[in-house]
């Protein structure tokens, strides 16, 4: 494919995903309601009903994500028995009341795995601390999520509300086994496919059923040339995305051993091919279970933080951390808080976790409100509101499954899976209407994110886009989706397009309506998805309601060279005046040029940058200075293409008003450098056109 070409295709796939305005999002809302009529050739049924799964050549097929959740999943999450009950105390600080509390509920013997719940009684805590449960069988409830419920304050110094699995309790510290031997063997299989529950081994002397195991697939500079992640760069400097010699990590527990074949619990979410690790092997090794808090949860209250306008690296307020396995938490609503809900450990739910930001998060990096790092997760009818964040983004060598079930984002983030090899992410009947799922590779951004995830599926989601690509050896898979699938290179080059992933019944919902819930009743029977509250009869199981961030505001002048790209976008400036807010970055971009983006008094050389979140054709840049400041004497303006900032125009003076036209060129970002300047810069305009 020629240059001409791809830029042709580029600009054809921008024209799809910006003519997605309101009213087709509203048909979108109308298209979800229709009974699935569409048939996957992937996972479908077959005469007898049960799931019938299609393999590549390779043996590899779509896992069996049902045993994300607590305790495995199926597994209906556990009423409590109070056994301390609190009141607000109104004072300026109830964290020591409420961590006291739970201290004391920690102290108390362990019953059928549980210690006991307390109860947060309606009302208002302040809290300018961390609330923390680092005891097994501990539950904090409150009385409601609403206002009018069990309300976190949240006030003081940087904190996070609520924290399970961190910090020490004496009385429950858990310990290891001193008699403990591990064991190390390799498999012998040339090729395990992705989804497989067995593989053969050298020698299973000294494994026994029950024992947990880790599979350290080696990252090598094969494998690493192999996925075209060897040729990271950005700025001009080498990135790296994953480091040779180190593993990535699968643990799984043994069911049953014949001979030199070992079954495991969950199915593999990676598969293991000898050819790209040779000469080295795909070792397994029996370990210690790591000490985890067990059986602990929060439920049923509200968090809530002071809304502010800004970075999320400022940003004083997260609302819950978990790490821990066979934990939960359900029925929480969370206001302001940024890097909102963070989880690591394995076996755990978030059921009915609302999260809304009323005012954006400033600046071109994005906080995560949903970090999903634990493997069989379930996020399920979970939701965030927000502009420019990530609603959910994966770490890296995270192993599935993590699903996130019937759970709905409004505003204009995206969910992906965020860096280095994540895989089994599975988003089943998800709704985007203002934003996006992306399972691609994001090249250099980032410090060399590369491939973030493989093998991972959206099912009868709704979204504005779509970037799902495949990656070498892998597949990522959009099903009965309703959305455009946008093409698009590795991020910062021009070239070539990435393969797109597999598109299957594109804009048909598919049977079954949800693919989670399918695989749980087959693997556990009817029960499983009723213990989750799911009704199997009711044909309304899933909501149909699509919520709405703050939309972007509409322009009301009309320019003479087209829309403006740069348009209430979030810059990346280096300086801003006093870190007011008044003088941010975003100021250039809000089309009123009587705000104006600067910097401190005495600094006259400074850049501003503007993320425009795909690749879009650059024409033209206008620029102006607050009326009657003139203080610029020298700048460049540069574009970021194929991983390097390329130089679009540059002058001497800004003044009123000034317009540089150069040679179209796709580029994903775009610098202003203020080179010289008498007086601190200030900038009251800065837009970026296209072609028009």
């Amino acid at each position: 494919m020629n240059k001409l070409s791809v830029i042709t295709l580029v600009l054809l796939s921008l024209l799809i995903c910006s003519g997605n305005s309101i009213a087709q999002q509203m048909a979108f809302a109308k298209r979800q309601v229709v009974t699935p009529k569409g048939k996957s050739q992937w996972v479908y049924r077959g005469r007898d009903g049960k799931l019938v799964y299609k393999k590549t050549p390779e043996g590899d097929k779509i896992m069996d994500f049902s045993y994300a959740g607590y305790m495995g999943g199926g597994v209906a999450l556990p009423t409590v028995p109070v056994k301390v009950k609190v009141k607000p105390s109104g004072g300026d600080d109830d964290t020591k009341l409420i961590q006291s509390a739970i201290n004391e509920v920690a102290a108390m013997p362990m019953e059928n795995h549980f210690r006991g719940a307390v109860l947060l009684e309606a009302g208002v805590y302040t809290c300018a601390g961390s609330i923390n449960i680092s005891a097994s069988g501990v539950v904090l409830r409150g009385s409601g999520s609403s206002r009018e419920g069990t309300v976190i304050k949240m006030t003081g110094a940087r904190h996070t509300a609520i924290v399970i699995g961190e910090g020490r309790n004496p009385r429950v510290q858990q310990t290891g086994n001193d008699a403990f031997v591990s064991v190390e063997t390799t498999i012998t299989d040339n090729y395990v496919p992705s989804g497989a529950i067995s593989f053969r081994v050298v020698d299973t002397k000294g494994l026994a059923v029950g024992d947990m195991i880790e599979i350290r697939k080696p990252v090598t500079e094969q494998w690493i040339h192999f996925m075209n992640m060897d040729n990271l760069t950005r700025d001009g400097k080498p990135q790296t995305w994953l480091h040779t010699g180190t593993n990535l990590i699968t643990r799984r527990t043994i069911t049953k051993i014949q001979l030199n074949t070992i079954t495991i619990d969950v199915p593999l979410s990676d598969n293991i091919n000898s050819k790209y690790i040779n000469p080295l092997k795909t070792a397994v090794v029996k370990i210690q279970p790591p000490a985890l808090v067990t059986n602990a949860a929060v439920e049923n209250l509200h968090i809530q933080a002071p809304p502010m306008e800004m970075s999320y690296h400022q940003a004083p307020y997260s609302a819950l951390k978990i790490n821990g396995q066979d934990c939960w938490a359900k029925e929480i609503k969370i206001e302001e808080t940024m890097n909102s809900v963070s989880i690591t450990g394995k076996r755990i739910t978030l059921q009915l976790i609302d999260i809304t930001r009323t005012v954006p998060n400033l600046g071109a990096s994005k906080p995560a409100e949903f970090a999903p790092n634990a493997s069989q997760l379930l996020l399920d009818r979970c939701s965030s509101i927000g502009d420019n964040i990530w609603h959910a983004a994966t770490g890296g060598g995270l192993s599935g499954p993590i699903v996130m079930l019937n759970c709905t984002f409004g505003g204009n983030g995206h969910i992906e899976g965020h860096q280095r090899w994540t895989t089994g992410i599975l988003l089943d009947n998800c709704r985007l209407p203002e934003g996006g799922i992306d399972f691609k590779n994001r090249g250099s951004m980032g410090s060399g994110h590369g491939w973030g995830t493989g093998w991972s599926v959206a099912w009868n989601c709704i979204a504005k886009e779509y970037v799902v690509q495949q990656p070498p050896g892998a597949y990522n898979w959009m099903i009965g989706c309703i959305g455009p699938n946008i093409p698009t290179p590795q991020p910062f080059n021009t070239s070539p397009m990435l393969s797109p992933g597999i598109s299957d019944s594109q804009d048909i919902p598919v049977s079954p309506q949800s693919l989670y819930l399918a695989q749980l009743t087959e693997r556990m029977g009817v029960q499983a998805i009723k213990n989750l509250g799911y009704d199997p009869g009711d044909p309304n199981m899933f909501s149909s309601e699509l919520a709405k961030g703050r939309s972007e505001p509409i322009q009301t002048a009309v320019n003479v060279f087209g829309r403006d790209l740069a348009a209430f976008k979030y810059a990346n400036p280096s300086n801003i005046r006093s870190g007011k807010l008044a003088f941010g970055g975003e100021k250039a971009f809000d089309s009123d040029n009587k705000t104006y983006w600067t910097t401190n008094e005495n600094i006259t050389e400074a850049t501003l940058e503007v993320d425009l979140e795909k690749p879009q054709m650059v024409h033209v840049i206008e620029l102006r200075e607050p009326k009657g400041l003139n203080h610029v004497q020298a700048y460049k303006v540069e574009g970021m293409v194929n991983s390097d900032w390329k130089l679009l125009s540059e002058g001497t003076t800004i003044g009123d008003r000034k317009v540089d036209k150069f040679t179209p060129v796709l580029a994903w970002k775009v610098r202003l450098t203020i080179i010289k300047a008498n007086a601190s810069p200030a900038i009251s305009t800065f837009s970026i056109y296209g072609i028009k």
